[in-house]
Order: structure tokens, then C-alpha cells, then sequence
């Protein structure tokens, strides 16, 4: 029987519903994550949004983009996916950027040969600290999701992929 390590639940830095732990600015700065979230989804069913030339070199075995970005009107990203997918590993992001460029919320994933290294969802505030983040993580991967090997948000944000 082949030996799995278990996944842990992240640490929350603010639950999903608040507590009265919570202060008012982490409420408001969630509330403003989600705003801004729901701007880019609604640009994107819209028509707002145009899809952005990103580097050769995020084509996969088929050519088939690993990278996918897209733009408002003034030319800043507002959605990044990534998907990389091997036989025995993958990693994907998705990233929600205000008009500002920086990033809001961001879903990523990862799984090697071992199995899954996480799955988490990330917000930020305007000044880019984290206010909440959930989902599970392998032992080991604690790093913040802006800083996780092999993904590097503010470089496919601007087309470019890392492996």
C-alpha cells in the first residue's frame, strides 16, 4: 500500500464570515476584494475584456496556450489563467487584478507525483497584504502565494510564463 502524506488546512488569516475577532478594515477590505472581483467577471462576460499576446514560449506540447491574459480598455491585465499539466504533475492560476494592476484574489493549485501540494484561494488589499486566505496545503508549502516556486503572478500577469 503506497504511503500518502496528509494535506493540511491552511491558516485563515480572516474566516469567510465574520467574527468578532474581525476588524472593520479587514471586513472592508474583503468587501472591496470581492467588488473588485466581480468587476472583472462582469467585464469579462461583457465583452470588456480583450485577450492579451503573452510570450511563445507559453504554448504547450500542442500548442495549446498555457497562459491566458486579458485586458481592459486602458491595456491593464485584469485576468490571468495559467494551466500547466504534466503526467505526474500540474499547477494552475487564476488571478483577479484591479484596474490598478495589482492583484485582488487569486485561486492556485498545485500536485506532483506525490499528490496534491495545495489548493488555496488568496485575497489582498489594495497595498497587496493578504486578508484571507483558505484551502489545503501539503506540509512544506507554506510560502504566501505570490511567492510559490515555479508560480510567479506579477510575470504572467505581464504574458509571461515560468517553469
Amino acid at each position: 500500500m503506497p504511503a500518502t502524506a496528509a494535506t493540511t488546512p491552511t491558516k485563515t488569516a480572516q474566516p469567510s464570515a465574520p467574527v468578532s475577532g474581525q476588524t472593520s478594515a479587514q471586513n472592508a477590505a474583503r468587501v472591496a476584494v470581492a467588488r473588485e472581483t466581480a468587476q472583472v467577471r462582469l467585464l469579462q462576460r461583457s465583452g470588456g475584456l480583450k485577450a492579451v499576446k503573452v510570450t511563445g514560449s507559453c504554448a504547450g506540447r500542442d500548442n495549446v496556450p498555457l497562459l491566458k491574459v486579458w485586458a481592459d480598455a486602458k491595456g491593464t491585465p485584469r485576468l490571468v489563467q495559467y494551466q500547466r499539466l504534466f503526467p505526474d504533475n500540474s499547477q494552475s492560476f487564476m488571478g483577479y487584478y484591479d484596474a490598478a494592476g495589482r492583484l485582488r484574489y487569486a485561486t492556485a493549485s498545485a500536485s506532483g507525483f506525490i499528490g496534491l501540494l495545495y489548493n488555496v484561494t488568496t485575497e489582498y488589499d489594495a497595498a497587496g497584504r493578504q486578508v484571507a486566505e483558505s484551502g489545503t496545503r501539503r506540509p512544506g508549502w507554506s510560502q504566501d502565494l505570490l511567492r510559490m516556486p515555479g508560480l510567479n503572478p506579477d510575470l504572467l500577469k505581464r504574458g509571461i510564463c515560468t517553469r
